[in-house]
């Protein structure tokens, strides 16, 4: 017999925004979690589980009983309605991701493997996206497989678009509603990205609320917004969205939102103009059938 229905939200990256903080913002309120059915486990507990059992299906869809046979080993004993699983090369890997000068040309087929773990069960899918300006030059540099010619691989820098890689995605998977947001905003709206994935109420307060904001602001801010949220408990999910705008304004560190780009042959208007893009993109997303975009709430 088959077990009830699992919600699976699975979370994308895309690499090199969160850098796995999702999970440990969501896992400082386990037992809100727990009390709630949503089980967001250790991603070393569960990755080379799903490696594998892609590789063995090959393209396949699992069956009921190897369905029912993965959601125990990930699940175990606890009675959960919702789960969630990250990994920021669920679309593939980094190095690779100008696969014959398509940016995440396999996006949408890896994801469709991935779906194919679970097809009884309903599925939703997350991703952050970050200016290809920034995005670009960090992913290159941590990785050293390829030298910049073979990394890039013949694309157009000016032709980097989030939406084609979220489009692809959507095709291959049409049962699954995306959301998206842009790292560039995850200090302002952390909380509300919580509550989307973990599928919880809008005036759910998450502990790991402020776990981003919080590394970009100077003690003195951290410490006056906590006390300023503290004071003002039921704000609304726009006024909270503002006051974090606000105090981030104010208080950001230069450090911590100043990205110095030192790839040879970028200038400034190289960067300026892929942001340009990118900016263009994130409209073209915003009106995107079937997407979910989160985006700062401000009056």
């Amino acid at each position: 017999m088959t077990v009830a229905k699992h919600e699976i939200a699975f979370h994308l990256g895309a690499p090199h925004t969160d850098n796995g903080q999702l999970t440990w913002s969501l896992r400082k309120d386990t037992k809100l979690l727990h009390e709630n059915g949503v089980l967001a486990r250790r991603p070393g507990t569960y990755r080379k589980l799903l490696n594998e059992k892609v590789k063995e299906l090959d393209g396949c869809q699992a069956s009921p009983a190897e369905q029912d046979e993965l959601l125990s080993s990930i699940v175990k004993d606890q009675p959960v309605n919702r789960l969630i699983l990250s990994n920021s090369k669920f679309m593939g890997i980094p190095a690779w991701m100008f696969n014959n000068g398509i940016f995440y040309k396999n996006a949408g087929t890896n994801m469709a493997r991935l779906r194919n773990l679970f097809p009884d069960h309903p599925c939703e899918i997350f991703l952050a996206i970050r200016d290809p300006a920034t995005f670009v030059p960090e992913a290159y540099l941590t990785q050293d497989e390829k030298g910049y010619d073979d990394f890039i691989n013949g694309i157009s820098l000016l032709d980097i678009r989030w939406s084609d890689v979220i489009a692809s995605i959507q095709q291959a998977n049409p049962d699954c509603p995306i959301t998206v947001w842009c790292n560039e905003d995850s200090p302002v709206i952390w909380s509300t990205v919580l509550r989307k994935i973990s599928g919880l109420e809008p005036d759910t307060n998450f502990r790991g609320g402020m776990d981003i904001i919080n590394t970009i602001m100077s003690p003195e801010g951290a410490e006056r917004l906590i006390t300023y949220l503290q004071e003002n408990p039921n704000l609304s999910e726009t006024q909270s969205h503002e006051v974090k705008a606000i105090f981030l304004e104010k208080f950001a560190l230069d450090s911590a939102v100043e990205d110095v780009i030192d790839l040879h042959g970028w200038t400034n208007e190289i960067v300026d103009e892929l942001t340009e893009c990118y900016e263009d993109d994130i409209e073209l997303i915003e009106r995107m059938s079937g997407v979910d975009f989160i985006a700062p709430q401000l009056s």
